[in-house]
């Protein structure tokens, strides 16, 4: 498990020393874990360098977690490849494979400003103009990372597979983290499996896009964040992601949904659209019965009730979606 945020800074300082020296650390000041984040771990990381004071981001990879397996090394790409993509990502600045450093293998990337904005923000309520603003590069960020190249994940599902490559990772987690039998969860799969459609087109997903992952000045995103869920797979899934566990001011239905269309010439096919908002429902609920089963065996991190939360939540509401998806696929 990783070290005690007490005890990181002098390992840490030796460690970036020897692997970065391009940093130039004279001391680390502080290690501090920052209050959100329930997947791979995230602190700010505060140090005296020869080029005056600085703060970075670190991300450590958990022994377990709500979304295993983990690579941390693979996010660590992945951000690298955006921010060479044109995409406003953290800089990354060094990768420790050591994970006996501290607990588990990290990256060290730079802090990125801006404010983070909510699903309930009232800042977005009181100022339709700002909220405007959002929205439209919410959904031009969006499309941009869906015309990233793709050859930075290798090895990805095509065609149908796409999808089901997916649902196969549902049903390994299902199967490591149930605390109960969940027949409705075996019941979705079975429907997911048998109408998984064709990907009209593929494309680098972000997997958690949502206000909470993003960094914003003056309206415009200045950093796109937390990386791990990324994958290759149809783009209509981003989109369903934004109408369910991400769904709030920014999730791109009605008009949003047109403009994402008319940006990028990807129909917004409403039976697909229905097909994603249940696998990207039925993999939310998952995570969260991860968060359970992770307090439930001894987990002291009281922030996973949040995740868990979505577990109750979505098998509510999984029954009303398949009764959705056959509608249309019967129609």
């Amino acid at each position: 498990m990783p070290t005690a945020t007490g005890d990181m800074p002098a390992p840490l300082e030796t460690a970036l020393r020897r692997g970065a020296p391009h940093l130039k650390i004279e001391r680390i000041e502080s290690v501090e874990r920052f209050t959100s984040g329930l997947s791979s771990q995230s602190y700010c990381v505060s140090a005296e360098t020869a080029d005056g004071p600085a703060r970075w981001v670190m991300r450590v990879e958990p022994e377990f977690g709500v979304i295993p397996p983990y690579d941390i090394a693979r996010e660590y790409r992945l951000i690298e490849a955006a921010g060479r993509a044109g995409i406003p990502a953290p800089e990354v600045l060094h990768l420790e494979e050591d994970a006996s450093v501290i607990g588990g293998r990290f990256m060290l990337m730079t802090y990125v400003e801006g404010e983070i904005y909510r699903n309930m923000d009232q800042r977005l309520a009181a100022d339709p103009g700002l909220l405007a603003r959002i929205q439209e590069n919410f959904v031009e960020m969006l499309a941009r990372i869906h015309e990233m190249p793709q050859d930075v994940l290798p090895g990805h599902a095509d065609g149908r597979e796409a999808a089901r490559a997916e649902i196969a990772v549902c049903r390994r987690r299902l199967a490591k983290t149930e605390l109960l039998p969940s027949p409705i969860f075996r019941h979705a799969f079975e429907v997911l499996d048998r109408h998984a459609p064709p990907a009209q087109r593929l494309a680098l997903l972000h997997g958690d896009y949502r206000l909470p992952n993003l960094k914003w000045q003056d309206g415009a995103i200045s950093g796109v964040l937390d990386w791990e869920l990324a994958r290759v797979g149809d783009p209509l899934s981003d989109i369903a992601f934004t109408q369910t566990i991400g769904m709030g001011p920014c999730s791109i239905e009605g008009a949003l949904a047109i403009r994402y269309g008319v940006r990028t010439g990807i129909e917004m096919d409403e039976r697909k659209l229905s097909y994603f908002r249940l696998l990207e429902l039925v993999k939310g609920s998952i995570i969260g019965m991860a968060g359970a089963h992770d307090l439930a065996n001894g987990g002291n991190d009281l922030r996973l009730i949040s995740v868990a939360m979505i577990a109750a939540t979505g098998q509510a509401m999984i029954g009303a979606l398949e009764a959705q998806l056959e509608q249309f696929l019967e129609a």
